[in-house]
């Protein structure tokens, strides 16, 4: 269910997600979504955005192809037109040249961008309910139950990018474990480590909500990015059992979505 390589295969070999990626010992049935969350948002082409004001969508840079301005946009069964989108001034796009060779350069250069935006709704959405943000930043070691309608695969195999085609909607766990400025960071782990729904995002995921729980009540933490690599950028292989990938960490980016909502 996940990300789009330029920030997962990157391009070819996109770096943005895959849809999710399971654990091989697990009922393929069981990471089936049971019902579509409120505050999901499917954009354009593919990837996600979450509702988080009855007008506002967050979603990742990386997935704004085009000029959304004046298009519509499918919630839940309803049409909506887009007003505006906001890009956050730090979203930037890698130089081809690091998507040869070594992968630190390029995963470098990741860690460096802010892969968010925000898109304003002409109207309000009143049929389904938004999202809180998750404002605190003790996301370490936090489980988060995840979404998304990208590709699929196990920890044995990795992620097989045309099951993305499908667009099944699966959900996932795992726990955060790394927290980085920007990001927070999952793995794919199995065995002892493992939950008992271990995932991890794929092609086509990204946007994707991470969502923390906390007193009986969901927040969105983060939204599904890029996929780390090591070694050689051609060798790589997504969704391996140890596989890593980055999200944005909702939490460092409150002030400025807040900022932008007011003044627009």
């Amino acid at each position: 269910m996940k990300k789009i390589i330029f920030f997962t295969v990157l391009v070819s070999l996109s770096l943005p997600c895959f849809a999710i990626v399971t654990k091989h010992d697990v009922n393929k049935d069981k990471y089936l979504a049971k019902s579509v969350p409120e505050f999901l948002i499917d954009m354009p082409g593919e990837g996600h955005g979450v509702l988080i004001k009855p007008n506002w969508i967050v979603t990742v840079a990386h997935l704004i192809f085009s000029d959304y301005t004046g298009k519509e946009i499918v919630i839940h069964g309803q049409k909506f037109t887009i007003e505006r989108v906001i890009i956050h001034h730090n979203a930037k796009k890698p130089d081809s040249s690091l998507f040869e060779g070594d992968a630190k350069p390029l995963m470098d250069f990741m860690k460096t961008t802010s892969d968010i935006a925000l898109i304003k709704l002409a109207e309000n959405v009143s049929h389904v309910r938004p999202i809180a943000l998750y404002l605190d930043s003790d996301e370490l070691g936090k489980e988060i139950t995840a979404f998304g309608r990208g590709s699929t695969g196990d920890g044995k195999v990795g992620s097989v990018f045309e099951t993305k085609r499908k667009k099944v909607l699966r959900t996932m766990s795992n726990k955060i474990d790394v927290v980085e400025g920007n990001w927070i960071s999952i793995t794919l782990d199995d065995g002892q480590n493992a939950l008992e729904l271990e995932g991890i995002d794929g092609s086509g995921d990204s946007g994707g909500p991470l969502i923390i729980e906390k007193k009986g009540k969901q927040y969105l933490a983060g939204l599904f990015s890029w996929d780390y690599v090591e070694g050689d950028l051609k060798s790589f292989k997504h969704g391996l059992y140890g596989g890593k990938s980055y999200q944005v960490r909702i939490s460092n980016y409150t002030n400025w979505i807040n900022k932008v909502i007011k003044s627009n």
